[in-house]
This record gives structure tokens, C-alpha cells and sequence, in this order.
């Protein structure tokens, strides 16, 4: 299953050079851990560094046995190698420790996205640890290079000027600048502006990007929630979770949330495997994978925080199942989750992340902590992201039977070669509200956390509104059509392109009743009519409709709860097909 690695000249060059030494003892070469270092990408301007040094790692292991044969009968080819590659060395260490000055500052700065922090002003220094979106950081000096001094992890460290803001990202709460803050930054970028920044800043050359391939919409954890005693017991604990990835790659990062916890979560170690089976806490410990984050295996995630993970290399396909497992020291009294998993995971007191000696596990069918997976990836793809309720979120299906209308479009886009490269984020969460944006329960609440913030987005697809529907006491019809603008308006502005659902007929449940229906009309005629905002529709109401009733749903199609509003598997599956077939002229 694991993927060959893509063989790259300047792994030829090192793995020569390595070869050279064993057989003539001499020192010119990189040193070992020049060589096997790997340095994480934790943005998409370090993806090049990244991906070169993680596959140079590799390829050395693999392709020595090659090179030695060859040096014994290219002795001078090999030696140009070395030479050449002993100039670049020397080259690199001269750039690495040329004279810098540092002006002293003081202000306060936001990381406008993940990225790397090193022990000097420039990408040839070592990457010391890295900083979210929108993290605080304490500035206390600009380079001659153009790259910001600040306090990190109770030393200094070195961000590029590109990367940090004076006003905190708008994913987090906002925090008023004072005028003398102000002042000094402002002072600060000026004189980052006439400074030469070239050879400084990170690389952004790289055709590949991060791309989200699995996410899901986290929420607070309800006193009505059933939750493992393991996870209340006080006790070190391993929780195992599924997930399938609906794009492939090599090279994979985490996002892990703690946002709705009131304590720090305390993660001992956490691994990555191929899953044996969907329906079995078993893996292939063969692929088992250390994930780290700053370069260290123990994770702590604070209360109310959320946190990318380093990149790793682990290389899988497409659709393949995930066992994600996470030895937890120290679990937070309120679990921040995604309520509806629809399959199966595993939790068992003890230590058991990269093993199959569990015994007495505990299952439960919610998400834990594991907000998302990213993969790099070919930038000419990117991310459809499905925002909705529970009507997207699965509601109904059996667990373990991938049946929710993103797990059958994400089938047919791998299916379709021209599509291969899209990757469906399902952003559903059952029993919420499209309108209202006080918290992230509501779908025009979630737009930062759960569209715009995706990474590698390009596409929205928007199915909600029906339980603001069934609710309602007075036509709420322009409202829902003032917030879909809202949507689309704040997407548009990310440069994210926002496809409408029509909202399916609903009579023969609790939610039907004249006013309603009319609602329901009212709004599919704004969607699909020359008037609206949405980059384009899809009329799911029609194609689910009775033949002889438009208001009623299809009976084949209802949900083995005969609720008449969630749709069976076939139902799902339908609507699945029905959105991919638009995407596949959609997309071009």
C-alpha cells in the first residue's frame, strides 16, 4: 500500500557523496545530521523546504546501496559530484553565518498564518519551532534582513516579516493595539520596506500546498452525551479514532482542538496507522507513524486553543482508512467533539498507540480533539468544503457504512481523473441553524472556523436552512436570503467560489405546515434565480422530489426513521450523485 518514494537529483548527489566517504574516510561530505534532519513545514511558504529535506532523508536510505556500485566504476564522475557539492557547503555556511544587525523594538504581532520560527533572520537557519494562525508574539527586534526578532518559548527566534501582522487574524478574538504599539510597528515595517529581503524570505516558489483531505466541524460535548468512563476516569488513557481521507499524498499535518476545553489536553504521544479494518480498533503497526508538534512527541493543546501539528511523512492513498491514536495523560472535564462520527472508535486505559494488545476497549461514535487532516498536494486541486446540518452530517445512515452524500461524492471526484485532485470537507453538524452568529453552532457562525479557514479551499457548497424552516413562527425567507449574501459575500472576499442547494421538500414531518412550505419556496426561488449572489445551484429539491407531490420527498429516498426530512443511504448516495454530476462541469 505504502507509495514509492519519486527519486530527485539532489538525493542522487548526497547519497553519492555519503558513499564516497565510507570508502575513502574523508569528511567533506554533509554530516549525518545534515543529512537526516527533517524539517516540518507548519505553512505554505516553507512547503519546497519542507518536502526537499523530507525526501532527501529518505531516498538516502534507499538509493546507497545503488551508488556505492556506481562510484566503484565512476570514480571521476563522483568525484566532480563531491566537489561540487562541497563548494555549495561551504557556499550555504558563509550565507548561513554572514554579519546581521538587529535594530531594538517592542511591539506586540499576530501570525497572519502557520509558520516556521528559526534560530536566525533567514530560511538557512534551523527551524526551532513554529507559530499558529493568529498567535500572540512579543517583537523585539527587525533584522537587517528583514525578518522580525521575538521572544519564543523563553529564548528569541526569527519569523520573516512577511508572515507577522499588526492586527490580530479575524479567526481569533480581536485585541486593541495601543497607540504606542501602533507606532512602533508602523516604524518597524518602514524600515523592513527599505531593507533587501530577497535571500530572506521563506520560499513560496513550490507548486504544491497544503490541502485539507479530512475535517469535520467540532462542538462542545453536552451533559447528555454518553462518554467512555475511561475518558472521565482520571487515568492515562489511548483513544484510537477513523477517519478516511478523501485525498491521498505523502506528506500529512493535524489540527487538533481543544477550543470548547476549560483545562490543557495532554497528549503523551500520538501515532498514525493504516486501519485493518472500519469496523475493528486494529492496525498495520507496520505503518505506524510518530506524529510531533515543535519537534517534540508530547502535545499539549491549552484550554480554548487549537494547534497545527508538524508535517510528517506518511504516505497513503485516497479513501484508505486512518487510525489515528492518541495517548492522553490529562483529558480536559469538557471534551471538545464532533457529536456524529458515524463509525466506530476505540478507547482502552493505558498505553497503546502503536499496538494491538487492547483488551476491555470502549467505543463510542464521536470525533475527539481531531479537528482535521491536510495534505501536500498538487496546487491545481484543492478542498470542497460542505457546509450544512444534519442532512449533510449523515443523519440516519448505520455507522461504519460511509453512506453521507460527501463519502459518495468523494468516490466519483476520485474516480474522475480530472477531478482526482479535489479533496470533500463534510462541515455538518445535526440539529443546528443556518442563521444567527454568536457561536460556533450556527452555520453562519462557523463560515471562519469551518469555509474560510480550510486550507486549500477553493469551493463551498451550502445545504442549510430547513431547521430554521421548522422553527419558525413568521416568514423568515428574506432572512435566510440576507444571510446566504452574508456567506457568500465574506467567501468571495477569500477568493472561494459558493455553490447553493435548493432545501429539499419536507412534508410528512413535524417540520411541514403551509407558512413553512412557502418559506421553503420563497428562498429555492431566490437560489436559483438570475438574482442570486451564489456562484451557481443545484436544484436538490427537484431531483428528489415525488413525481406526484413537489413538496413531499421521494419515498424511496426516506430515512429508515420515515421522517420524511433525512434521506435512507440510497437517498444520500443520490444526492451525492446529483452534486458531483454538477461539479464535473462546474469545475474546470
Amino acid at each position: 500500500m505504502k507509495k514509492l518514494r519519486r527519486f530527485r537529483p539532489a538525493a542522487l548527489i548526497v547519497a553519492a557523496i555519503m558513499a564516497i566517504s565510507m570508502f575513502t574516510g574523508c569528511a567533506n561530505s554533509s554530516t549525518d545530521d545534515e543529512v537526516t534532519s527533517v524539517t516540518v513545514a507548519s505553512s505554505d511558504a516553507e512547503v519546497t523546504e519542507a518536502v526537499t529535506e523530507a525526501t532527501t532523508a529518505e531516498e538516502v536510505t534507499t538509493t546507497t546501496e545503488a551508488t556505492t556500485e556506481a562510484v566503484t566504476t565512476t570514480t571521476e564522475a563522483t568525484t566532480a559530484v563531491t566537489t561540487e557539492a562541497t563548494t555549495a557547503t561551504v557556499a550555504t555556511t558563509e550565507e548561513t553565518t554572514a554579519a546581521f544587525t538587529v535594530e531594538e523594538m517592542s511591539a506586540t504581532m499576530y501570525a497572519k498564518s502557520s509558520v516556521n520560527v528559526r534560530s536566525g533572520p533567514s530560511t538557512d537557519y534551523d527551524r526551532i519551532g513554529h507559530l499558529d494562525e493568529g498567535e500572540e508574539v512579543t517583537v523585539t527586534g527587525l533584522a537587517s534582513t528583514g525578518w522580525y526578532r521575538i521572544s519564543f518559548e523563553g529564548g528569541e527566534g526569527y519569523v520573516s516579516n512577511n508572515y507577522l501582522v499588526t492586527e490580530k487574524p479575524v479567526t481569533t478574538t480581536a485585541t486593541t493595539t495601543t497607540a504606542a504599539t501602533t507606532a512602533a510597528t508602523t516604524a518597524a515595517t518602514t524600515t523592513a520596506t527599505t531593507v533587501a529581503t530577497t535571500a530572506a524570505e521563506e520560499d513560496t516558489s513550490s507548486s504544491e500546498i497544503w490541502i485539507a483531505s479530512w475535517g469535520t466541524a467540532m462542538q462542545t460535548a453536552w451533559s447528555s452525551d454518553t462518554i467512555p468512563t475511561e475518558a472521565t476516569s482520571g487515568s492515562t488513557v489511548t483513544i484510537r479514532q477513523q477517519i478516511r481521507p478523501s485525498l491521498g499524498g505523502d506528506e500529512v499535518r493535524f489540527t487538533i482542538s481543544n477550543e470548547y476545553g476549560t483545562s490543557p489536553l495532554v497528549i503523551e504521544s500520538m501515532e498514525i496507522a493504516i486501519l485493518n479494518s472500519s469496523s475493528s480498533y486494529k492496525i498495520d503497526t507496520a505503518t505506524c507513524t510518530t506524529v510531533t508538534y515543535n519537534g517534540k512527541t508530547r502535545i499539549t493543546v491549552p484550554a480554548g486553543k487549537t494547534i497545527t501539528t508538524d508535517a510528517i511523512s506518511f504516505s497513503f492513498d485516497a479513501l484508505d482508512d486512518i487510525a489515528v491514536s492518541m495517548k492522553v495523560s490529562s483529558m480536559p472535564s469538557t471534551i471538545t467533539l464532533h457529536r456524529a462520527s458515524r463509525c466506530t472508535n476505540w478507547i482502552v486505559t493505558g498505553s497503546h498507540v502503536s499496538d494491538n494488545s487492547w483488551s476491555s476497549a470502549s467505543t463510542f461514535t464521536m470525533w475527539y480533539f481531531l479537528a482535521g487532516m491536510e495534505v501536500m498536494a498538487d496546487s491545481s486541486g484543492g478542498a470542497i468544503v460542505c457546509l450544512g446540518d444534519s442532512l449533510t452530517d449523515g443523519a440516519s445512515i448505520s455507522d461504519n457504512s460511509f453512506a453521507r452524500y460527501t463519502d459518495k461524492m468523494a468516490e466519483l471526484l476520485q474516480a474522475d481523473s480530472s477531478l482526482s485532485g479535489y479533496s470533500v470537507i463534510n462541515m455538518g453538524v445535526g440539529a443546528t441553524n443556518f442563521l444567527g452568529t454568536s457561536d460556533n453552532s450556527t452555520g453562519l457562525g462557523r463560515v471562519e472556523r469551518d469555509i474560510i479557514n480550510i486550507s486549500g479551499v477553493k469551493y463551498c457548497i451550502v445545504y442549510m436552512g430547513v431547521n430554521d424552516i421548522g422553527g419558525a413562527s413568521t416568514d423568515i425567507s428574506q432572512k435566510i436570503i440576507d444571510g446566504y449574501e452574508k456567506l457568500i459575500e465574506e467567501c468571495h472576499e477569500a477568493g472561494i467560489k459558493v455553490i447553493g442547494c435548493t432545501i429539499t421538500p419536507f412534508n410528512g414531518s413535524s417540520y411541514y405546515s403551509e407558512l413553512h412550505e412557502q418559506i421553503r419556496q420563497t428562498v429555492n426561488e431566490y437560489i436559483t434565480s438570475s438574482k442570486s449572489a451564489f456562484d451557481g445551484y443545484i436544484d436538490l429539491a427537484s431531483a428528489v422530489a415525488s413525481g406526484t407531490d413537489s413538496s413531499k420527498m421521494a419515498s424511496s429516498y426516506v430515512s429508515t426513521w420515515n421522517d420524511y426530512l433525512h434521506f435512507n443511504a440510497a437517498g444520500y448516495r443520490y444526492v451525492g450523485t446529483t452534486i458531483y454530476n454538477y461539479l464535473k462541469n462546474f469545475i474546470s
